[in-house]
């Protein structure tokens, strides 16, 4: 599938890419040296002396009294993000300035930031295709610990988003999550029905859950001259269970049946022609003339279909109030979408980065920022702010949307991160290819790819081991 871009540019900065989803695979970033360094100083940061925790406190927030916000005062620098966010913080806290000047490659200069302690900002945005990278990385404040205790937030916030943002070890919390979001089918209702099949979302679910009533939907509706998929992997990544590669005792997780299933239709959506494979743009012409009555990706992408207050049309808005957004096929949940909010241990103004942090993941101020491109929060008292029970969305015939969206949260199965993800990834995704062009049984596809992962992370692996005990 194409690869995560924010609906409107100009309020975040620096976008990523991500991993596993969106994309078949992750970028490379070439500092595997580093964050195997910084591995392996996890173990040792654990063993560290009384003396060094103190020194550490020294630098943190101070739990005294609750102050107003006009009572901060000072600079904060803060990468990635909103800037609408931290135009709204500032507003909020009238003595506080946030700069907002996000470098390229900005998680890989955090990451070398990390390493040799000097260069990071006081807050970081990290999406879902580098999290994984820090969840056994030394370098970044404990959020359970004093003086944020973030442990009487943690009832607020789904469970899955909680373990994401939770270091390998289940010590320490690392960040926090401000996004997380489903993976949905957007569809075309008008031509579902025009075919004599339901078009209100609930049916359509509960239509397409069944792999064979999806299947001999799809097949009757591509003798029509309709196609569902725009790459045959697309079709894996809608049937696929959404867990990651490795669990956190480092056992690899896809070997299954499920992974067998979801392989053995998209071979059967191949033998069907149900894929339009082509260029992007072929793609949304196809999309936009009913051809293509099926998108498939996290439920951000809304904006695509939408027409702004100003007159902006996304790419696929020429049919408006003819698309709804449903379930996935073939029963799955996955998640698609994450983000999380962290703080360097040498942020130089930690009482300010965590304000910022709690402001910009729990004030509904926030949240209408964040709501208004469809991502969605994981801290669950914003799931019924006015803009998510109310908003009849003029794209999707008034369906509500974002409430929609929300009443998947607790449904929802995402990959947890881990640091042997990169390379899992990248061989997941060139495997696959490779098994699917070439029709091959899917249990062996499955067990090259086991096969070859395991041992082009086998360093990494006894490595994280050690660093974590096991």
């Amino acid at each position: 599938m194409i690869s995560e871009m924010q609906a409107n540019g100009t309020k975040r900065q620096g976008e990523s890419t991500l991993y596993n989803g969106e994309t078949r695979t992750m970028k490379k970033v070439p500092l595997v040296s580093l964050a195997i360094i910084m591995m392996l100083g996890f173990v040792l940061s654990a063993c560290g002396s009384d003396g060094d925790k103190g020194k550490e406190a020294s630098t943190a927030p101070n739990a005294g009294a609750a102050k107003k916000p006009e009572d901060f005062k000072g600079e904060i620098t803060v990468w990635k993000g909103y800037n609408d966010v931290s135009e709204l913080f500032m507003k909020k806290y009238p003595n506080v300035k946030v700069k907002m000047d996000t470098p390229e490659k900005a998680e890989d200069k955090f990451t070398t930031a990390l390493a040799t302690g000097t260069g990071a900002p006081d807050v970081i945005d990290l999406s879902q295709a580098h999290f994984y990278k820090y969840k056994a990385m030394d370098g970044l404040e404990n959020l359970l610990g004093a003086p944020y205790n973030a442990m009487d937030l943690k009832r607020d916030f789904t469970e899955l988003s909680w373990d994401m943002a939770t270091t390998l070890d289940g010590k320490r919390l690392f960040g926090l999550p401000w996004r997380i979001t489903p993976m949905v089918m957007f569809y075309r209702a008008d031509i579902f029905e025009e075919n004599g099949y339901p078009s209100d979302p609930d049916s359509v679910g509960k239509l397409v859950a069944d792999p064979n009533k999806f299947f001999e939907m799809a097949q009757k509706m591509r003798a029509k001259g309709h196609y569902f998929f725009r790459k045959t992997e697309e079709v894996t990544d809608v049937a696929s269970p959404g867990v990651g590669y490795y669990d956190s005792n480092l056992n690899y997780l896809r070997n299954t049946d499920a992974f067998a299933n979801a392989i053995d239709y998209a071979k059967r959506a191949t033998q069907l022609d149900l894929v339009f494979a082509g260029s992007k743009e072929e793609q949304d012409r196809a999309l936009n003339s009913g051809k293509l009555v099926t998108y498939f990706g996290g439920i951000y992408r809304l904006s695509t279909f939408q027409i702004d207050e100003k007159g902006n049309k996304g790419s696929l808005s020429e049919n408006q109030g003819k698309w709804r957004v449903t379930t996935l096929p073939f029963g799955q949940t996955p998640g698609l979408g994450f983000g999380m909010y962290v703080i360097p241990s040498q942020s130089k103004n930690k009482e300010l980065a965590w304000e910022y942090i709690k402001f910009a993941v729990t004030s509904p101020e926030a949240q209408d920022i964040f709501l208004k491109t469809a991502d969605l929060s994981p801290y669950k008292p914003n799931w019924k702010l006015p803009a998510v029970t109310q908003k009849a969305e003029p794209a999707m015939g008034g369906q509500k949307v974002l409430q929609f969206g929300f009443s998947l949260m607790e449904k929802m199965v995402y990959q947890r991160g881990n640091p042997l993800d990169e390379k899992a990834s990248t061989i997941w995704g060139t495997k696959l290819t490779e098994g699917l062009t070439k029709n091959q049984d899917s249990r062996a596809v499955l067990k090259t790819i086991l096969d070859e992962t395991e041992k082009a992370v086998s360093i990494e692996k006894e490595a994280l081991k050690k660093t974590l005990g096991k």
